[in-house]
């Protein structure tokens, strides 16, 4: 049964009438909470105010979208971007766009639910996919489209991406998942989309939750100008609402905030890395915040210990229990050092 709270968690839940500390969710850079970013998230909201109900291809638009795009395509890399309401908007405008336009989509191993869609073919190994792929190719028609998570926890993408070269990247499209990379993986947190680049794929696509790093409630996708601007001419992104303006406003001034938590989280990982007796036990990606797990025990251990972890079926009742330790910005030293200490005593 979930622990139900009154407010967004932090550092520290209220349960069960005691403290835990909390290592899970996704807020990797922990600034729902954190004052200073509440505080430009308010100015903005007093600026543009809560909600802004008019279709981004209306007669009337606000600049700060075109200013909070330019802003993320320059710090990414990318020639454009455009946003959405929420990442899995931003991965359904993506689908059903290529979908229209006729291309075969497949989903590599692991990819997020947003990109399992109607229309889009699951794979259940890389060996599986690169023989679709090969055999699509063969076919001549349009260019092949792969889905997949540049972060999918299983270590077989970031930061190598070792399973997408075997694939035939130089005829092929890729659509990646940035949404637990931007922010927090890449150079200063820019995410995989420089990666990717080097890859030489044929064509690629990086779509993302903004919410998960970066703490604002929206989406983006980046890629060329061109295709940027094709994606806008379509009805779904037509027909949609846009972000808050305030949140486009935060996600240009919060700038210096995003490299000093950044720095707290790093921090913060490589001492938990450092300490830990048995990190062979989790598996962890390098460089990324999180460490999951496989033994069902473990997260009630903690638990009792006064310890909450991500720990749920995922997603949805009847997926694989997930279990992971996540560590955040707003986590302070003695409570990795708490954290550490329980680990090496109970994996002895």
């Amino acid at each position: 049964m979930a622990i139900s709270l009154p407010r967004i968690p932090d550092r520290s839940i209220h349960a069960n009438g005691r403290e835990y500390l909390y290592f899970g969710g996704t807020a990797y850079l922990g600034l729902q909470s954190y004052t200073p970013f509440k505080k430009l998230f308010l100015k903005n909201v007093e600026r543009y105010g809560m909600h802004y109900g008019a279709s981004r291809r209306s007669n009337v638009a606000l600049d700060i979208y075109q200013q909070a795009e330019g802003h993320l395509a320059h710090w990414v890399g990318s020639e454009a971007c455009l946003t959405m309401s929420s990442g899995y908007l931003a991965a359904q405008l993506v689908i059903q766009h290529l979908l229209h336009k006729g291309h075969t989509l497949f989903a590599a191993p692991n990819a997020h639910t947003a990109m399992l869609m109607n229309g889009v073919t699951r794979t259940h190994s890389f060996k599986e996919l690169n023989l679709a792929l090969e055999q699509q190719v063969s076919n001549k028609g349009p260019m092949p489209v792969l889905l997949f998570d540049t972060i999918d926890f299983t270590a077989k993408q970031y930061p190598h991406f070792e399973a997408l070269q075997q694939l035939p990247l130089d005829k092929i499209m890729l659509v990646g998942d940035d949404s637990h990379g931007i922010g927090i993986v890449g150079d200063q947190g820019k995410g995989c989309y420089g990666l990717l680049q080097k890859l030489n794929p044929a064509q690629m696509l990086v779509c993302c939750s903004l919410g998960k790093g970066l703490g604002i409630q929206a989406g983006a996708v980046f890629g060329d100008e061109e295709i940027i601007e094709t994606l806008k001419t379509t009805p779904f992104y037509g027909g949609a609402s846009p972000a808050l303006p305030a949140f486009m406003g935060t996600l240009i001034d919060a700038e210096t905030l995003y490299v000093e938590r950044l720095t707290t989280l790093m921090e913060n990982y490589q001492w938990f890395l450092g300490s830990l007796d048995q990190s062979q036990y989790f598996q962890h990606m390098k460089g990324h915040p999180t460490f999951e797990f496989e033994n069902a025990s473990l997260a009630q251990e903690l638990e009792d210990r006064g310890f909450i972890v991500t720990n749920f079926n995922y997603p949805d009742a009847n997926g694989p229990l997930v279990s992971r330790i996540v560590l955040s910005a707003y986590h302070k030293k003695e409570d990795v050092q708490q954290l550490v200490h329980c680990l090496n005593t109970l994996l002895t």
